[in-house]
């Protein structure tokens, strides 16, 4: 009798893709299936280990496969910026930085649209989430292809001119990364004897500092967004309370209608018996009066 063979690191893979394509609310489900399915409880256990995505780095994977293009355009411009940033051109920087913020803002636009597509709603922390994981996609290398590779379970952040913190991100992670690179800590610092080393430093420095006004730019219109969406809740609120007061106000006169019918029902009772009664008097009566007309002759 052969025995079956367990899943291969790719055919694993597949299987997570497969996955992680699937809305967050869906994933759990259908990850304890996979690993029901499973010819081997290694393979199993391996299916089971797989991590729930979280909303934004699902949506900005969704991105990646339902609208390549645009992640394209994002890399294209990300390896401009890096470009400009080594030739140490402010001009280009300042410029491409704006192309930059604008090309964010699509994409998390489009980002949002394919979500609600899905049916899975985007708050605005985690549209922050998928603006800055989109942004360090286009900053890092890596990430990007951490990013492409979908199989993202959390967001991704740049800080300053650091290496984006890869470790735990996917789960999976892609060939051609290492552990080292996932986990490697800050760059060292240049001596201060390498005007060379300190000429780099001064470029990532700039570079970084049009990266933080981006982000301040970003942040600042999702807060916008927050605000106008509080407010449309506030109106719809509005809305819903005066609606509660005229049902409110309406369930009072129907109560008193209610009232008085229970009193007039009460009253026609009452009478109804009254009446009753005097029939039966009068119908008594009237016999008496009969007998007596017959015994007459």
């Amino acid at each position: 009798m052969r025995e079956h063979r367990g899943m291969t690191s790719s055919e694993l893979r597949r299987v997570a893709k497969a996955l992680y394509e699937l809305p967050p609310a869906e994933f759990t489900s259908a990850r304890n299936q996979a690993a029901r399915e499973a010819s081997q409880r290694s393979d199993a256990a391996a299916i089971k280990r797989l991590p729930r995505a979280q909303a934004p780095a699902w949506a900005v994977t969704a991105l990646v496969r339902e609208d390549p293009t645009m992640f394209g355009e994002l890399l294209e411009l990300g390896e401009r910026l890096r470009e400009a940033q080594e030739s140490g051109d402010p001009v280009a920087l300042r410029s491409l930085g704006g192309d930059r913020q604008k090309l964010l803002s699509r994409a998390s636009a489009r980002t949002r649209e394919i979500a609600d597509v899905a049916g899975v709603t985007l708050s605005g922390s985690a549209m922050i989430e998928v603006t800055q994981t989109l942004q360090a996609a286009m900053t890092d290398i890596d990430a990007a292809t951490l990013v492409r590779d979908g199989l993202l379970v959390r967001g991704l952040a740049v800080t300053g001119w650091e290496p984006v913190q890869l470790e735990g991100a996917a789960a999976l992670p892609p060939d051609g990364i290492s552990a080292g690179r996932r986990s490697r800590a800050a760059r060292p610092r240049a001596s201060k004897a390498d005007p060379e080393v300190s000429e780099r430093e001064r470029k990532a420095a700039e570079a970084a500092a049009w990266s933080a006004l981006d982000d301040v730019a970003t942040a600042h219109q999702s807060v916008s967004d927050l605000a106008s969406a509080l407010d449309d809740l506030a109106s719809r609120r509005a809305e819903l309370e005066a609606e509660r007061t005229d049902i409110e106000e309406q369930l009072r006169g129907v109560e008193s209608d209610l009232s008085g019918i229970y009193h007039d029902i009460q009253v026609g009772e009452r009478d109804r018996k009254a009446a009753e009664r005097a029939e039966a008097q009068a119908k008594k009566r009237a016999k008496q009066a009969q007998e007596r007309l017959d015994r007459l002759g």
